[in-house]
């Protein structure tokens, strides 16, 4: 590539075990992806054409050229809404891979972050945004990432649902238009649809064949995921915070960094991409992801709220028989003066209901040493309902009447 004290070219490459992601960074221009899919040997990467339609932004600003939606929009000290990022400079330290991008005008740098997770086939991708103007900018628009997938036969997999219904999965072609995927809900952002996703380049998607690229946004509050497609030739996805009623105000000398996207590709299906998840899940993810889980019987869909201390030992008595290691009694044990009989009542009363379990939850721990299994129990700490104990307290103590009907 070329190389000169003021001004360069770079081809970034981003690898894993069996996969590749290259972007063309040239200083004063706005990073191009250019390749994401199946590894490529040397030869493949020497002959790998940047593009020049402008169309492959690594991450579009809003005001300046923006050829599709923003990932970033800000309103600047001044009040200017508009925003050009240039490549500045290209850092890789071990997996970590940086494209600072700065503002010709403005003293703000967006910062592009990649690590590989070489053995998983994965590749997380997040935004750092630092403000140095005198006074705060708002940050209206703070996408963790912007990937453009070429138009064809493409289709989107996701889930969807609700209440005794989740996780339904949803096939589609991308059309045309706008395709978004959030949640607005702030503590259940799974309950409905979630904040991943799957795009089968080959047509419809298949279980365990076809190029497949998959997005998973790590974050638990709030979210977007959006797919653009107009008359060009690509979708422009775009994954992060949602920022409805989410304007933040970056302070001088502060940064916002986003939460990470995970994306992996595989020639397999969704399967291929799956399993990569999966493996990537259990060694960074979760805590002691590679550690068996004990074998457990959960009593809500044997007893549901009709809970009693002898349905309990009873139960623990047919798990551990069955070779079971643990049993967690769930919803209905708890309420004091609002017994947990119906649904709607007793949520924050985390008091032992007497009537159904009189010897309490030690009586219990001493049924699951007698059968050798470990016991556990079912709470929600985040939940209330007004037909209970402790809101009662709550609502008298702040200002002697309901402030909120739940």
């Amino acid at each position: 590539m070329v190389s000169a004290s003021t001004a360069w070219a770079k081809q970034v490459v981003i690898q894993t075990k069996n996969t590749t992601m290259v972007l063309d960074v040239e200083t004063g221009k706005q990073p191009q992806y250019v390749y994401y899919g199946a590894k490529l040997s040397d030869y493949d990467l020497q002959n790998l054409q940047a593009p020049r339609d402008g169309r492959m932004d690594a991450y579009p600003a809003y005001g300046m050229n923006c050829p599709a939606e923003a990932a970033v929009a800000m309103t600047h000290a001044d009040g200017n809404m508009s925003t050009e990022l240039f490549a500045t400079d290209v850092t890789t330290q071990g997996a970590v891979t940086q494209i600072t991008l700065k503002d010709p005008k403005y003293p703000v740098q967006v910062v592009l972050c990649y690590q590989a997770r070489f053995n998983e086939d994965i590749i997380e991708t997040w935004t750092e945004i630092k403000n140095d103007e005198k006074k705060p900018v708002t940050l209206t628009q703070f996408a963790s990432c912007s990937l453009p997938i070429r138009r064809g036969d493409v289709w989107l997999s996701h889930f969807g649902g609700s209440w005794g219904n989740e996780a339904r999965l949803i096939e589609e072609p991308i059309l045309l238009g706008q395709k978004v995927i959030k949640n607005k809900d702030g503590v259940r952002n799974a309950h409905t649809d979630h904040a991943e996703v799957m795009f089968s380049l080959d047509g419809k998607a298949q279980e365990n064949a076809g190029d497949v690229i998959g997005a998973a946004l790590c974050y638990s509050g709030n979210y977007q995921l959006k797919v653009e497609t107009d008359d060009t030739e690509y979708h422009y996805f775009f994954a992060g915070i949602n920022p409805d009623n989410s304007a933040y105000h970056l302070k001088k000398g502060e940064t916002f960094i986003t939460p990470k996207v995970a994306f992996s590709f595989s020639k397999c299906g969704l399967s291929g991409v799956s399993r990569n998840f999966h493996k990537w899940g259990r060694k960074y993810m979760l805590a002691h992801g590679n550690t068996e889980r004990k074998i457990l019987l959960n009593s809500w869909e044997g007893v549901y709220l009709d809970i009693d201390q002898q349905k309990m030992d009873q139960m623990m008595g047919d798990i551990a028989s069955m070779g079971g290691e643990l049993f967690v009694m769930d919803d209905g044990w708890f309420g004091d003066k609002y017994p947990r009989k119906v649904d709607n009542s007793s949520l924050g009363d985390w008091v032992v209901d007497k009537n159904k379990l009189p010897e309490g939850i030690e009586g219990l721990l001493r049924d699951a040493k007698k059968h050798g299994i470990k016991f556990g129990i079912w709470i929600e700490p985040e939940m209330t309902i007004q037909y209970q104990n402790s809101m009662r307290h709550i609502l008298i103590g702040l200002s002697k009447r309901p402030i909120v009907r739940l």
